[in-house]
């Protein structure tokens, strides 16, 4: 999966286009989970358009599968970890699939701000402003330009792009007629398929990892030369086991010298860490 950039970042960005309207779809859901100041986080995983849902304060999978219109068994197909830790956290992002139907390219008649929240395509290493434009959402790169005040197509990893708008109603589930609920893509099939076109680097040192923090679910790692967005492999050779984790940052000041990775503590013990630093090989793409 073209996975998201550092959401620390993007979570803060404020879309400069004023949201639009319409008469809610007929068939959505009564649950309103976004308002029209919020703001929509997007990426492509192949074919599919994925959202990325900011989760709030009392939201919960149920609530989340209505307005998406899902099952809540759909949900759990498309993230099995939430069979076995349901309860969501604030800050925290859901990644869902959605038709293209549900998103309003351009404003139309009938504008009306309170009823539509802006969708921003998060730019991912090697996008360029064609492919998004044309290929991701048939639409021309002038009219894309224009509505993001852009001089020129230069664009940068990691900078959202106004491209519509969804309903904060929701999405009737017959809009999804079609759409298999399939895992999204892992970190390993992404890293398989940008191998193709990266060169990879292999390297070892010493991995550092919060081993009291009782964070999961997230694979993640900040490494000082990896390019920010990628994925890369962390090989622990005493269990033999590797883990894929997105890289989302540079090791923060601090961190003594030989310190080649930091972990999420999911990822650490996916491959069998014990103590707080121990040594691994690593694998990524430059």
């Amino acid at each position: 999966m073209r996975t998201i950039l550092p959401l620390l970042l993007l979570a803060a960005f404020c879309c400069r286009s004023i949201v639009s309207a319409q008469t809610a779809p007929k068939g959505v859901p009564a649950v309103q989970l976004l308002a029209a100041n919020d703001t929509i986080l997007l990426t492509v995983d192949g074919e599919k358009k994925v959202i990325h849902h900011y989760i709030k304060p009392k939201q919960t999978l149920f609530s989340i599968s209505k307005f998406y219109g899902l099952s809540l068994q759909e949900l759990y197909e498309l993230h099995p970890e939430f069979q076995t830790e349901p309860v969501l956290k604030v800050g925290k992002f859901v990644s869902i699939p959605i038709p293209n139907r549900a998103i309003r390219r351009y404003k139309g008649s009938n504008f009306n701000p309170a009823k539509f929240v802006p969708i921003c395509y998060v730019v991912q290493n090697g996008d360029n402003l064609f492919q998004i434009s044309k290929r991701h959402f048939s639409m021309p790169v002038d009219s894309i330009m224009k509505r993001n005040r852009l001089k020129t197509e230069s664009i940068q990893p990691g900078q959202l792009i106004h491209m519509g708008w969804m309903s904060a109603e929701g999405i009737p589930a017959e809009w999804r007629a079609g759409m298999a609920p399939t895992p999204l893509s892992t970190h390993k099939e992404r890293y398989i398929e940008e191998k193709k076109t990266r060169k990879e680097v292999e390297s070892q040192g010493v991995c550092s990892w919060q081993r009291d923090s009782n964070e999961k679910g997230d694979l993640y790692a900040l490494h000082r030369e990896a390019a920010i967005g990628t994925v890369m492999g962390v090989t622990n050779p005493m269990s033999r086991k590797t883990v894929y984790a997105k890289v989302i940052g540079r090791i923060p000041a601090g961190y003594e010298s030989n310190v080649e990775v930091v972990l999420s503590p999911a990822a650490a013990r996916q491959i069998g860490a014990r103590d707080p630093r121990f040594f691994v090989k690593l694998r990524f793409l430059k």
